[in-house]
């Protein structure tokens, strides 16, 4: 059975009724933010290469009202049931709370472009699953760049916005990530993909247009921590491969150059990154010519090259991919996001949407013992602020 997300509007009406029942006010200011799904080129994005990702129809939602004194930010997550608080008087000490580290390194990355958060009482509310490879952090950080800046009345440019939250992300909750989530999350043009220059920052819309196809998102059931697991250690071997061949990046590494490396491992690496990057501009193409199985093929070659040569993958999320390509109607499969769990992405015929989702579910649970909930995705408009208004 295909999970069904909560509409937009009844997030957002959700996050207002808790910051009633929580703080006892109206909020009044409210922004969102979608998560993403990465068609192709994952882990290509640290290495200045080339992304294929969407926003999807999946939100994070922070809804704020101002409080009168005080230098405290009390956070309600209703996804988490908890309750933190940070001193902004004391923003350069990592909260223990490690998804509090995301809001608070958001607003410490604005207090250095000049914008001031002030004393506020903010409710979380989200459809995007934690830990699910679907950008949930970067949601996060996206919407409550949006609210600082309506709070503060003070916009800034998108690259100055993207900049600020991936600053976040590695500073202050340690994770040593690209680009792509936090521009696709705050760029995203709805209805289409983003062709994303990782080297610089080029972005553009490609209408996807999938008429009787779609993209089934499937939780493996693993979540991933990508701050405690071997995703920094990819990073590592990546800027070690450039080192070893005198390059900066491996944005101009050809399969040639392979050969030139001692290390088995840094030449897996290398191959799935110079691969990748083809394949991003050959899935580009076939999205404009709608064609589908071509699309799906790359996909499937990019999951066998993510298990193979970057090795981020994981047992469940190979069963998973290897269960949906023997379905009839699906024309191709991969692991989407930094991997080790999390979510797969399956462009399915739409007509067997509905029997192929129960039929991986079924699948899957007797096979790994867990039954995986699946979503429908569509291509989303990126983070804004809603229904703004001063106090």
């Amino acid at each position: 059975m295909i999970d069904s997300a909560s509409s937009l509007s009844s997030l957002l009406a959700t996050a207002t009724q808790a910051c009633q029942r929580v703080y006892g006010r109206t909020p009044q200011w409210h922004a969102v933010a979608p998560g993403r799904v990465n068609l192709m080129g994952d882990h290509t994005d640290y290495n200045d290469g080339r992304v294929l990702p969407i926003a999807i129809d999946r939100y994070t939602v922070v809804v704020a009202a101002e409080r009168q004194s005080g230098a405290q930010l009390r956070v309600y997550s209703l996804a988490l049931e908890e309750e933190i608080s940070l001193s902004l008087a004391d923003l350069a000490h990592p909260h223990p709370q490690q998804w509090a580290r995301y809001i608070q390194g958001v607003i410490a990355e604005y207090q250095r472009l000049g914008v001031r958060c002030p004393a506020m009482d903010i409710v979380i509310a989200s459809s995007v699953p934690a830990g699910g490879g679907l950008s949930s952090s970067a949601a996060l950080e996206l919407a409550v760049a949006h609210l600082l800046e309506a709070v503060s009345k003070h916009q800034v440019h998108s690259y100055d916005r993207i900049r600020a939250c991936v600053q976040a992300e590695r500073q202050m909750a340690g994770v040593p990530c690209g680009i792509m989530d936090q521009t696709v999350v705050d760029m995203a043009k709805a209805g289409h993909a983003m062709a994303l220059d990782c080297a610089n920052q080029d972005a553009t819309p490609v209408s996807l247009t999938l008429d009787n196809i779609s993209l089934l998102v499937i939780h493996s059931g693993v979540s991933h921590a990508l701050a405690e697991s071997a995703y920094a250690q990819r990073r590592f071997e990546c800027e070690q491969a450039a080192e070893c061949l005198g390059v900066s990046t491996l944005r101009g590494v050809v399969l040639g150059d392979i050969d030139l490396l001692a290390s088995s491992s840094l030449c897996k690496r290398v191959r799935h990154v110079v691969t990748e990057n083809a394949r991003v501009q050959q899935a580009a193409a076939a999205i404009q010519k709608k064609d589908w199985d071509g699309l799906g093929a790359l996909m499937t070659d990019s999951h066998a090259s993510l298990r193979d040569d970057y090795e981020v993958s994981c047992d469940e999320l190979d069963r998973l991919v290897e269960l949906a390509c023997a379905e009839r109607g699906v024309l191709g499969a991969r692991m989407t996001g930094g991997g080790f769990g999390g979510c797969a992405v399956v462009l399915v015929e739409r007509a067997g949407l509905e029997r192929i989702a129960a039929s991986l579910q079924e699948g899957y649970l007797r096979e790994i013992g867990h039954q995986p909930e699946c979503f429908h995705v569509t291509a989303s408009a990126g983070a804004r602020a809603l229904n703004a208004r001063p106090s």
